[in-house]
This record gives structure tokens, C-alpha cells and sequence, in this order.
């Protein structure tokens, strides 16, 4: 396969080139490439070619595990632009033995986007799940909550650190995380149980420092504290290897948003007041947000359409999850485009030793064509975007060489 006459971007170039696909990886990138008999040709003249996203924060439809909703995740993935999702694994049933990593891998192979299975450490009985047999079955990386019991916190560690094992955090303290909407005036003129920001705050401290004490490799999941971000700060430096991932609806709404009881913006953790949500996009431009996700966690709309305190958290946003951060993170000027794709691709790539996440030759043709000229109309009435025109539209995405879209 050519694409001819495009503009390619990732984390480190953007400049016109003609990009070969192969055997679903990149062969050849040239000014201008002569095609060869029978190749397919995709036209991108005024078209921008970059590394398809990767999500590493996603729930299948009301985090059940079955062939029908892993299948319509994908869908929505490959039409947001995103080719490779990180399915959590506190899901139902959970993706604690080999048989659920088998399910994942196996309905992997018959959908577009790649689904990555994760590994939940512990069963039912609070015991520690055979992680090297999960890891070889093909589990990428061990999902915590930051709860966790402190012995089996410490294990976990030691065998993410024997076994070359990256994880991912979920930070908020159970009990101080009961409410439903973020602590402060809006929560009390609404009259709602609220969640403190001490919930996510404290629990990264902890986390953090057994990070620091063991040397795993790790990344709090859905940092939305300003504060938060401050703390790993001070962890970095000890240093300490530890990575930061940031919902983008934290970057583009506010807890205003839940007015009038609206379910559409009930997200955990909760949407931000104004001002910490400016603090999260001034930590985004001082580089100091290392990752991106859509906070994928649908569910069905009989479940949102309750009473606030009833209603269930998550947001369906995976498809338009490029739009989204075009109109209101890049065009808005809070970053460049090869930052967005560096931070939404590459970071992911890395932190999970996947061979995509750039434009280079040998790696993976993991792709997305993007008309930056074209909009993306938001039809579901229960997102909390319903009704917005946003900028550009993910006309092609291509995974292993194969052409969705």
C-alpha cells in the first residue's frame, strides 16, 4: 500500500512525504514515491498522516468482557482515530486468569483496533494471581487500585520489578471517593454527597513512595489533582519512575457541566472547579502531563438517565477522541499537535514496549488520515459534548496495513 501526497506528523517531524506500507509495516517514507504493480494507492492530498492513538484506560460497555462489547469498542475506537486500547481488568467477569486474557486475545484477533488485555493482580480472596503466567499469556501491564492491602502492594512491586512488568494505578480512597460530583460550593448548592481531593492526594503519596522504594515501573491512571501533579513532581526528582496520564474531559470541562443535576458529565474521578482545571492545563503545557486518555467507560443510558446519586459514573468519548483534543487542545493553543500525538501515541508505545506510536521505518502501520478541514458533529444526546461541531474528522484509520473507515 502508497499513500501518496500527505502531510505526516508524529512526536518528532511534520513534513510532506509519500509513506509504503508492507507486510503491515512501514517500508519506505520518501519525498516521492513511484508505486509498484498492483500496490493500493490511498490519495492524501490536504490530508494529515499520523500515528494511530493509543488508549491505556479503557472499559468495555458497563465493563462487562464479551465479544459484543469488546467488538463495538473497537469500532468506536478505530472511528476516534484510536488503534490500540488497554482494556482494564476489574471488569465482569475480571481478567484475573488465563481464560480472560485467552478471551481478550482471542476476540483481538477478529476486531480492527488492537485490544490490549491488562492483569488484575489479586482474586476474590485478597490472593496474589499467578502474574507470570498472565504476563506470558499476554497480559501487558498489572492494573492496581490504590487500595490494595500494603503486603500484596509490596509483592505486586517486586514481581512488576523481577518480571519487567509496567503498572497502572487507579488512585482515590474508597471511602473519601463515595460521593459523586467534586467537593465545594457546586456539590453543596446541589445538595450532593461530594468526593474530596484528598481521596486521589493521599493515595498517590503512598503509591508513589512504594514506587519510589521498589523501583517498579508505573503510571497513576487518571490524575486530575493539581496537587497530584505536584507530588509526583517531587517523586520524579528522587527520582522515581513514575508517569502521569490525565483525563482529556478534566482539560475541557468543568464541575459546571453537572449543573442541573446533569448525568452526562457524572465522571469519576469528578470533573474539576475552573481554576483547578486551568492549574491541569498549565500542568499541560509545562510538560509536566505525560499522557492522554479518553476515560472510555460507557454504559448503558437507562443507567445515566437517573437521578444524579443514582446515575452511573463514565462518559462513551472514545469516538471522537482526535476531534476532541484538535478543536480544544491544539487549535486552542494549549499544544502542538506533535506534542498531543506524543503524549497520546508515542508516550503509550513506550511505556508498554510496542512497536507503534511513530512514523518510522519498521515500525508498525498503525495510521490514521485526518481532514483537518472537516468536522465531527457530536449526535449523542448523553454525552456531555452533545451538540458541538468540532474541528478536523479521522476519515481513514489503518491498523497492520488494513484500511478501515
Amino acid at each position: 500500500m502508497l499513500l501518496k501526497n500527505g502531510l505526516i506528523c508524529d512526536h518528532s517531524q511534520m513534513t510532506k512525504a509519500d509513506v509504503r506500507i508492507c507486510g503491515g509495516k512501514i517500508t519506505e517514507i520518501a519525498p516521492s514515491l513511484e508505486s509498484i504493480k498492483d500496490e493500493e494507492i490511498l490519495e492524501c492530498q490536504g490530508r494529515l498522516i499520523a500515528p494511530a492513538l493509543i488508549d491505556l484506560y479503557v472499559y468495555p460497555k458497563s465493563k462487562s468482557l464479551s465479544q459484543k462489547t469488546l467488538t463495538s469498542l473497537s469500532q468506536k475506537s478505530i472511528k476516534g482515530g484510536v488503534g490500540s486500547v488497554l482494556i482494564l481488568p476489574d471488569t465482569t467477569p475480571a481478567c484475573e486468569n488465563e481464560a480472560m486474557i485467552e478471551l481478550v486475545k482471542s476476540i483481538d484477533a477478529m476486531t480492527e483496533a488492537t485490544l490490549i488485555p491488562s492483569i488484575k493482580p489479586t482474586n476474590g480472596q485478597n490472593r496474589i494471581n499467578d502474574i507470570s503466567i498472565l504476563h506470558t499469556q499476554g497480559g501487558k501491564v498489572i492494573y492496581i487500585d490504590s487500595t490494595i492491602d500494603g503486603n500484596n502492594l509490596l509483592r505486586v512491586m517486586q514481581y512488576a520489578l523481577m518480571l519487567q512488568i509496567p503498572i497502572i494505578c487507579f488512585a482515590q480512597d474508597i471511602e473519601l471517593g463515595k460521593g459523586v460530583i467534586n467537593e465545594g460550593k457546586l456539590a453543596a448548592d446541589l445538595g450532593l454527597p461530594s468526593i474530596s481531593s484528598l481521596s486521589q492526594t493521599k493515595e498517590v503519596a503512598k503509591i508513589a513512595e512504594a514506587t519510589r522504594h521498589t523501583g517498579a515501573k508505573l503510571l497513576f491512571g487518571a490524575i486530575t489533582e493539581p496537587q497530584s501533579l505536584q507530588i509526583i513532581d517531587y517523586f520524579k526528582a528522587t527520582p522515581a519512575p513514575i508517569l502521569t496520564q490525565t483525563p482529556i474531559h478534566h482539560l475541557i470541562l468543568d464541575q459546571s457541566a453537572c449543573n442541573h443535576y446533569n448525568t452526562k458529565a457524572k465522571l469519576n474521578p469528578p470533573l474539576k472547579d475552573p481554576l483547578s482545571k486551568q492549574a491541569l492545563l498549565n500542568a499541560l503545557k509545562d510538560g509536566k502531563i505525560d499522557m492522554l486518555t479518553s476515560l472510555q467507560c460507557a454504559d448503558y443510558n437507562s443507567k445515566k438517565d437517573q437521578v444524579f446519586e443514582l446515575a452511573s459514573f463514565g462518559i462513551d468519548a472514545i469516538s471522537y477522541y482526535f476531534a476532541l483534543a484538535y478543536t480544544h487542545l491544539i487549535d486552542s493553543g494549549y499544544l502542538s499537535l506533535q506534542r498531543f500525538l506524543s503524549i497520546a501515541a508515542k508516550n503509550q508505545a513506550d511505556f508498554l514496549s510496542l512497536n507503534k506510536g511513530e512514523i518510522a521505518i519498521g515500525k508498525d502501520a498503525d495510521l490514521i488520515v485526518i481532514n483537518t478541514e472537516a468536522h465531527t458533529q457530536i449526535t449523542d444526546n448523553f454525552s456531555p459534548y452533545y451538540g458541538q461541531t468540532l474541528l478536523s474528522k479521522v476519515e481513514k484509520t489503518i491498523i497492520n496495513g488494513k484500511i478501515y473507515g
